[in-house]
Parts: structure tokens; sequence; C-alpha cells
């Protein structure tokens, strides 16, 4: 039988105190729920009690605003219609008296009148007050009439230019603009600024329609002063002006008499074109009057019989500016040849070629112009980019730098050789049947480079060797059958096995060996047979 332990104690006295907690809680809660609504209740009744408030004084202020200008515009427009209530009374009573002074047989418009008359005379005052409000009202209407005529013209400045009249500007930058133009316009020499002397200004309204532009007021300036500038034509020759004519027709018909005949020469072959062998250029424009000179003269400053003063003082002349050249554009194909490329390779004995890539040249076109003066070409100008036909294909090499002596060696000899000695150009013996060398005699410890670039084939002293008369002495292999000796050495500066370029320290002058004073056997051998070094090397290449 399974026993269960009842539940009650401990888990009653746990649901007691959770009701206990609960109750209080949940009172607190109500009171604040509560509270909450109140606040909000009451805050809504001011906040609508508020606009109550407001929108009653707006009214009120609005009933008073309204009642106080009622009266006031009341007691105008009574002003304003009492004149005209009595004339229409007066007019309505003039009408009745007429009549009874018509049916009297009387005159009734002299008496209506008189009616009127009088009537207007015993109520005067009436017009007067309503004339009191008009005539603010007209004032206004004029300054409004005014104020629009104003808006709708402009106040410019009346220009006078040399006492004539020019027209109308809105400011003075106009004509600043208008007179840089002019100056721009006006080429040649002298066209400075003291040349316009400064306009009278009188100030006035005009439309906006008549003020002038400063084109247009450089127009009409130049209009009034023709007497100063006139059209003409200016001749540059590289720029440099050489005179001015206003005979420009017969001016351009002496110029294209020079290039007639090469133009007859090659007419019908657009590949040739006549030009002057210097740069003409002609300028059209307004040039000062008193710089204007003759045709024949202008073409005897171009053909330098007549010299050209410059404003630095100097004078250009002396040569024919006139000179006519032909010239023909010709397109050709040309070959091109890519750089050699030598790589170098340790795994081939130094001075071992292997060519791997032989070179293919390529292809190119070129346009020219071809430059003819007396039938005799002169000059080529390339006129565009040359177009690739054919890439060039370079021829690739590879070089040995194994160094059977030890080491590695760099790039192969130049093939060309140095003085070893530079800067001492004494010879005491040169190579003959019985010397193999040039005897360069210099300082004791001078230096002495390689003459070419190599690997140290020996380096050291030749006492108690065959070699013994060479004393300390260097030998460098240049790999393309050239090797160099250096003897009788005070002191070496390289080892055998070692890669050495030309122009590099090896040793230094002395006297070793079978020598009876400082200096260096030099000796070239080609293919191991020694050979005159004048051959090669001579003191005047250091």
């Amino acid at each position: 039988m399974e026993y269960t332990t009842p539940r009650t104690g401990a888990g009653k006295k746990k649901r007691s105190f959770f009701r206990m907690l609960a109750h209080p809680l949940g009172w607190m809660l109500y009171r604040v729920g509560q509270q909450t609504e109140y606040f909000v209740l009451n805050l809504f009744r001011v906040f609508a009690g508020s606009v109550r408030w407001l929108v009653s004084g707006v009214r009120w202020l609005l009933l008073l605003l309204f009642s106080v200008l009622k009266s006031f515009f009341a007691a105008i427009w009574e002003d304003l219609s009492a004149p005209w209530r009595a004339l229409r009374v007066g007019l309505r009573n003039a009408r009745a008296i007429a009549q009874q002074e018509r049916e009297a047989g009387g005159s009734a418009a002299g008496t209506g009148l008189l009616y009127v008359l009088r009537g207007v005379l015993r109520n005067r005052h009436l017009v007067m007050s309503g004339l009191a409000y008009l005539l603010p009202l007209a004032a206004l209407a004029v300054l409004a009439v005014t104020v629009h005529i104003m808006l709708n013209s402009t106040f410019a400045l009346r220009v006078e230019f040399k006492g004539e009249f020019v027209g109308f500007i809105a400011d003075e930058s106009v004509y600043d603009a208008a007179h840089a133009d002019i100056l721009h316009r006006i080429r040649g020499a002298g066209t400075g600024e003291d040349w316009m002397e400064r306009p009278e200004y009188t100030l006035t309204m005009v439309d906006s329609a008549a003020l002038y532009s400063p084109s247009q007021l450089t127009d009409r300036v130049i209009q009034t002063s023709a007497s100063d500038f006139r059209r003409a034509t200016g001749v540059y020759v590289n720029s440099e002006l050489i005179g001015i004519t206003d005979d420009s027709l017969e001016l351009s018909r002496a110029l294209e008499a020079l290039r007639a005949p090469l133009l007859e020469e090659h007419q019908g072959d657009e590949s040739w074109r006549v030009e002057f062998q210097q740069q003409i250029e002609l300028q059209n424009g307004l040039y000062f009057t008193n710089t204007l000179i003759s045709l024949e003269e202008l073409l005897a400053r171009l053909h330098g019989e007549t010299p050209v003063a410059r404003s630095d003082g100097s004078e250009l002349g002396g040569w024919d500016m006139l000179g006519v050249q032909a010239v023909q554009n010709v397109t050709r194909t040309v070959e091109t040849h890519a750089e050699a490329q030598v790589i170098n390779d340790p795994t081939l004995e130094w001075g071992m070629d292997v060519i791997d890539q032989q070179a293919v040249p390529g292809l190119e076109e070129l346009n020219e112009d071809v430059v003819y003066i007396d039938g005799q070409e002169v000059q080529r100008i390339q006129t565009r980019e040359p177009v690739v036909l054919a890439l060039a294909v370079p021829q690739i090499t590879r070089h040995g730098t194994y160094n059977p002596y030890g080491g590695q060696a760099g790039d192969p000899a130049t093939g060309t050789f140095i003085w070893p000695v530079p800067h001492y150009n004494g010879i005491s013996r040169w190579a003959s049947s019985y010397h193999r060398g040039a005897d360069i005699t210099a300082d004791y410890g001078t230096t002495i480079v390689a003459a070419d670039n190599g690997v140290v084939e020996v380096a050291t002293d030749g006492k108690g060797t065959a070699f013994w008369s060479y004393g300390i002495f260097v030998k460098i292999d240049h790999g393309n059958g050239f090797a160099t000796l250096y003897g009788h050495c005070s002191e070496l500066l390289v080892e055998a096995g070692e890669y050495v370029v030309k122009g590099q320290p090896i040793a230094r002058i002395g006297s070793t060996g079978r020598s009876t004073g400082n200096h260096c056997h030099f000796e070239i051998q080609v293919d191991g047979q020694w050979t005159d070094t004048r051959q090669y090397v001579m003191p005047d290449d250091s």
C-alpha cells in the first residue's frame, strides 16, 4: 500500500502568505489607477475651460473692435455721403422750383441754378468735411502712380565723347568694358590707355530698352573716332609685326603671286602644298591711322630691303622673309629593330653566348612632310605617330656567367678598352718584337683599373715562377677571346676568380719583378697571343 503525505501544513501556510501579499498589492494598484484617472480628468477639464475662456476672450475683442470700427467707418461714411445727400435734395428741390417758375412764365434755368448755388454755399462745411477724407486718398493715389513710374523707369548715365552724344549706359563699368574692348580690337603698336579721353556723364532717367551694352557702346565710340584708326591688315612674321597697310586686296595678290609658280608646278597633286618658309600671318582689324604704311614700303620690309624697327630699339631685316617652299606629304614603310636582350646564365661558362631567339625586324608606317627649297630636300617632319604594322622581335642571348676561376661572373665585356692608368699618359716603352706590352709610367701607388669587364684569372706575385719578370701582376680574362695583363704592381686589390667591371681598381703602381722604375706593364692578348696595345687603346682614349 502506497503512502502519500497529506498536502497540509507548510503548503497551506505558503498559499496563505501569497494571499496576504496579493490583497494589499491589488488594493494599491487600484488606488493608483483611480488617482491617475482622476488627475487626467481634472487636467482635461482645466484645458477645456482654458480653451473656452480663450475663445470667449477673442470673440469679445472682435466684437469690441467691430463696434469701434463700425462707428468709425459710419462716421466717415456720414461725412462723405452728407454732401451728396444734400446735393441730391437740393437738385430735387431745384427741379421743383424750376417747374414752378416755368409754369409762372419765368426763367426756370436761372432760378434752378441760383437755388443750387445758394445750397452749395449754405452747405459748404459738408463739402470741406468730405474733402478732408478725399484729399489724403488722392495724395496716396498720386504717390502710388509716382512709385510705379519710378520703378518702371531706369536711372542711367548719358555719355558724351568728344562733345558728341554716344548713348545711355547703366553705369561707368559699361564704358570701361567698352574701352577695354576697343583696345582689344585695335591691333599693332601704340594702343596705350592714353588714347581715349574720358567721357562726360550726365545722370538721367530713361527706359531700360534705351541702355547700350558694352559691344553697342564700342561700335558707337568707334563711329565717333573714325579719324583715329581705320580697318587695315597687319602682316606678322613669326608673330612679329612687320607693317600695316590698308591696301589689303593688293597685299593678298602680291603674296599669292610669290606662291604661284610652285602652285602651278604641282597643280593637281593633292600631296603637295606651297607655303612660305616663315610663319606669315595676316591679321585684319582696327589699326591706328598714323601707323599705316604703303604697300610698297611693306613689301620692301618683307623682302629685307628696308629694316624694321622693333620696340626695344633693335632692327629686324636684311633677309627675305617671303621665301617659298614646297611641301610633300608622303607615307612610307620602314624597318624597326628591337633592342637585343642578354640574359646571364650561370650554367654556361664565362664568355660563352647562346642565342635562344633570332631577331626579326618589324615594320612601321610613317607619315611625313618633306620640305623642298629650290628643289632640294631640306627637312622631314613627322606629322603623326607611327603606325605599327608588325612588331620587331628582339634577339635573346644567354650569356654564361660561370666563372671557371671561382665564383660567378656578371655582364659580358664591352669589347672596347679604357686606359688602365687614368690621367697618366707617359709611355717609357711600347710593344716590340722583344717587349709584349706598353710601359705606362706613373707615381708609386697610383691606382690601376680594369680595362674592360672580366674575371680575374691570375692575381699573384710571379716571384719564383716562370712569370717572375712580371713581379706582382693581374691577368683578366674578358671572355671574348681577349685578356689583359697588368705587371710590376706594388699591391693587389683583387683576387683570382673575382669578377671585375670596366674601370674597377685592381692594383697599384710599383716596380716589382724585372723593372727599373715605377710603371705598369700593360698587355693585351688575343686568343692567348700578345699584340700591340696601340691597336686597341691609346692614352688619349682615357
